[in-house]
């Protein structure tokens, strides 16, 4: 594992606490963009000094996304003080709903996650 299979799960993960936890009020950006900017930076880190085994090299990868995964689930401001690392603890897992308003806040509108809207009824 490089730097850029790195840098790319620290993004990955990222985005993912991001789209599963969608009400970060207005810091949620710039949470997002420093994370990763700090993530990148760590795996840059790493990456000078690579281990020599396949073993190493995945335990690296994986203690790393661990890593960043706690970290971001556990300083993602949220709009109601409770970081997502709680709201899980406690059992409210994300829906299809929060996944659907987090990717729109990307800009990626994927409708078939909304729940069915029961039909209209004409008097």
């Amino acid at each position: 594992m490089n730097t850029a299979t790195l840098i790319f799960l620290g993004l990955l993960v990222n985005v993912g606490a991001f789209v599963c936890f969608p009400d970060t009020g207005r810091f949620g950006f710039t949470f997002l963009y420093l994370s990763t900017l700090l993530w990148t930076a760590f795996a840059f880190f790493l990456g000078a000094r690579p281990p020599g085994t396949v073993n190493g090299r995945a335990l690296r990868a994986l203690v790393f996304a661990a890593a960043c995964l706690f970290s971001s689930l556990s300083f993602l401001p949220q709009r109601d003080s409770i970081n997502p690392l709680q709201k899980l603890n406690r059992g409210n897992y994300p829906d299809r709903k929060a996944v659907f308003t987090g990717l729109l806040r990307l800009g990626i509108s994927v409708p078939a996650l909304l729940p069915p809207q029961p039909p209209e009824v004409l008097p």
